[in-house]
């Protein structure tokens, strides 16, 4: 073989042993970098998961309120639309529920703030096992929502009533009152917050009187909700403009007869309505602050009606004032009420103060302390609508209450049956035994008020002696006495009595005269 051909071989085996070379210096690159990649790729994926699980907790933490550990508005907003964006195999159909605590503002005021935390929660806890199933949450600090999805009104209703009746059970001596409003969703492309108002809105018309907690949404609670609002805003200038007016209805001393106070009454003077009648608009001012504006007007309207009379050398008439119970979650208003007294000139006891009966339901010690202040100021004290409620005489004992007032529909109901009637005399009879002066409201005819004088009521207020009458007509009757109706067990002289006694005196006279001239 020649050189060449040598050496040819020789350059051969070298290339293939450098190539073989750096063959399995790349197969050991590859396989490190094989391996890089790996630890990256599983470090990645747990970056991954990291991160998605960050943004899950931070998820959570953006739709969990904080204090209840049960969803917030931003999870009900969210999830609402998606369920409103999802797709059905048929049109469904659905229902959002609001309620709240109706009663939380009387637990905190009875039992502190921390009790009212702890019913908020307990409300929250109980809402997300009773409606875990559906879309749930907590709106505001006492409002929740629910989200149901192709249920019945029949599923609803045994929902809020299952839901309510866990809240009722919460505690012996804590008792949750739940107020629930439906609203039947017709149109998915609502705001969801509008859906929220409706169904609140509706809640709103729920009355502890009620038989059912809960109301559903419609068009007339809509106008009712609309008219309401045009009312309270139109409130302050009709106070401004004096749009209210007092009237005034007698109360009569059921033993003569005779007109010994009066109660006021408010009247609204409207635009295009004529004369309201409080039944109107005084439920919508009591679950306001208005109340209160109203009340501080109409107290000023008694006092410079007393003054009037007192300048106009007229024997001035008792008047009896309503105080709301909003007032009695402050005394400030007795500062107010003394203000007013002072700068008319107007003595305490020409004032009697009607508290209502619900304001008294429970008696806290700041109550009492009111009650009190309100009798060594030398107010004359009276409990209204007595009887309407379980009312308290054992309570009423302890408190230093001149009167009471038995309500319209207590008389109403126990005076057509003998077992009402001896309801009527024992619980006038336990009133005078804890020397209290008894009025009655609400008489209607000449036998009510005959039977409650025979029982022992003081003063009658009723139709029957007369509706409330504008001041005017009040002064023109307030100049006469009603005729006597009935007058039990005394004697009052007839026209023919006094016929006869002129002739006894004739006779009398002319038989002394002849005794005189025989003398």
């Amino acid at each position: 073989m020649p050189l060449f051909g040598i050496f040819l071989i020789i350059v051969l085996i070298a290339a293939l042993g450098y190539l073989y070379y750096r063959y399995d210096l790349m197969k050991a690159y590859y396989k490190y970098q094989t391996k890089e990649l790996e630890t990256l790729e599983k470090k990645y994926e747990n970056q991954v998961s990291t991160s998605t699980k960050k943004i899950d907790d931070l998820q959570n933490i953006a739709y969990i309120n904080a204090t209840t550990n049960i969803w917030n508005i931003d999870y009900f907003l969210t999830k609402g639309a998606e369920a409103f964006a999802a797709e059905y195999e048929t049109t469904p159909n659905f229902t959002l529920i609001a309620f709240n605590i109706s009663n939380i503002g009387k637990i905190n005021q009875l039992f502190g703030p921390t009790e009212g935390d702890k019913v908020v929660y307990y409300t929250a806890q109980t809402l997300s096992k009773t409606a875990g199933r559906h879309i749930y949450a907590q709106i505001y600090s006492n409002l929740f929502c629910i989200l149901t999805v192709n249920y019945d009104d029949a599923y609803v209703i045994n929902l809020i009533e299952t839901l309510s009746h866990r809240l009722i059970h919460y505690d012996d001596n804590v008792q949750i009152k739940a107020a629930f409003g439906i609203y039947r969703i017709q149109d998915t492309k609502e705001k969801i917050m509008d859906m929220v108002n409706c169904a609140t809105l509706a809640q709103k018309f729920v009355k502890e009187t009620d038989d059912v907690c809960y109301k559903f949404f419609t068009n007339e609670l809509n106008e009712t909700f609309l008219t309401n609002k045009k009312m309270s805003e139109e409130m302050e200038q009709a106070l401004d403009d004096h749009k209210f007016m007092m009237y005034l209805q007698p109360m009569y001393d059921l033993h003569s007869y005779k007109i010994i106070s009066a109660e006021a009454l408010v009247r609204w003077d409207y635009p295009g309505k004529g004369i309201l009648s409080p039944y109107a608009f005084l439920p919508l001012f009591e679950s306001t602050s208005l109340i209160q504006k109203l009340d501080y007007y109409m107290w000023e309207e008694c006092l410079k009606t007393i003054r009037r009379w007192i300048d106009n050398k007229i024997e001035p008439t008792p008047i009896t004032m309503n105080i709301s119970p909003t007032h009695l979650q402050n005394e400030k208003f007795i500062d107010y009420l003394i203000e007013l007294s002072d700068r008319y000139l107007i003595r305490h006891d020409m004032l009697v103060l009607e508290i209502p009966e619900r304001g008294l339901s429970n008696v806290t010690d700041q109550i009492k302390n009111i009650i009190e202040r309100l009798h060594n100021e030398g107010f004359i004290l009276c409990i209204d609508n007595f009887g309407s409620l379980n009312s308290p005489l054992n309570l009423l004992k302890d408190l230093p209450i001149d009167r009471i007032k038995l309500d319209r529909s207590f008389l109403s109901k126990n005076a057509n049956s003998e077992e009402g009637l001896t309801i009527l005399r024992y619980l006038i009879a336990m009133a005078k035994e804890l020397d209290f002066t008894v009025i009655t409201e609400g008489i209607e005819t000449e036998e009510q008020a005959n039977f409650l004088l025979e029982i022992g009521c003081d003063i009658g207020q009723g139709y029957h002696f007369s509706k409330p009458v504008d001041l005017k007509s009040f002064d023109q009757l307030n100049k006469t006495l009603v005729s006597a109706l009935y007058r039990p067990d005394e004697y009052y002289p007839t026209f023919e009595d006094y016929e006869k006694d002129l002739d006894l005196i004739v006779q009398f006279f002319k038989t002394h005269e002849e005794q005189l001239n025989i003398s």
